[in-house]
């Protein structure tokens, strides 16, 4: 496995929001990550990347230690983190962005390269600001800056979020050949699900910062399955979570 969670906890200040979260990814799977809004998603991504210290348990990068680590030291171990908000610098330019953490890798200009090749717009915009880009373009340059340090999992925070149909379908084909060229995929859906299950090899579908079920991708894409999922575990009390 590349990617091993065990009993992780994490949270915010005193308030606990992952309870013993454990899960596995292997080289080149696409697993997704699927629940009701407060089941802990975000908090779970910013664990694995370093941006939240986690309180128990261990995060694993090929049988390596890399909880506590901190956010640097973990994308230099090879975690890519596409958070849902913040997730290119705004006053940094369109090449700028792809720089520093291409800067990082022994091939900088080839994946640059590679990366205005696949996206010509990106290219044709390169020296402008990443503010001045649409939500889409935005989000094809946070997935490009993150993929430009080749990493060996790629974390994505519901990364279609609010985009247009042609956009999703890019960024889902896109990250479906990531995998194919070996990138484990750990993928928070919430919208357009249907389109990125298509591609996952496994879920797990979280509630009140725990993973309930694991199951395999296709058994959700049964629109009252996923409905199901959506609602989520309804109990009284339950601890919450972005």
């Amino acid at each position: 496995m590349i990617l091993e969670l065990r009993n992780v906890h994490a949270g915010y200040g005193k308030i606990t929001i992952l309870h013993g979260v454990s899960l596995t990814t292997g080289r080149g799977e696409i697993i997704t990550v699927i629940g009701p809004n407060g089941a802990g998603k975000s908090t779970l991504m910013k664990a694995v990347a370093g941006h939240l210290p986690t309180t128990d348990g261990e995060v694993q990068l090929d049988g390596v230690r890399i909880d506590g680590s901190g956010a640097s030291k973990a994308a230099a171990a090879g975690v890519g983190y596409v958070p849902q908000e913040r997730n290119v610098f705004e006053e940094l330019s369109v090449i700028e962005n792809l720089r520093v953490t291409a800067n990082a890798a022994r091939d900088a200009t080839d994946t640059i390269d590679a990366t205005f090749e696949r996206f010509p717009f990106l290219a044709e915009r390169g020296n402008q600001r990443a503010d001045t880009l649409s939500g889409g373009e935005r989000q094809i340059l946070a997935i490009s800056a993150a993929l430009a340090g080749r990493p060996r999992v790629l974390l994505l925070d519901e990364p279609t979020s609010g985009l247009a149909p042609i956009f999703v379908q890019n960024i889902v084909d896109w990250i479906s050949e990531v995998a194919e060229e070996g990138t484990a995929v750990v993928w928070v859906v919430e919208q357009s699900p249907e389109a990125i299950l298509q591609i996952s090899d496994r879920t797990y579908v979280m509630d009140g910062g725990q993973i309930s079920r694991e199951i395999p991708s296709s058994e959700l894409l049964d629109p009252e399955e996923l409905r199901k999922v959506f609602l989520g575990d309804q109990r009284e009390g339950r601890q919450s979570g972005a």
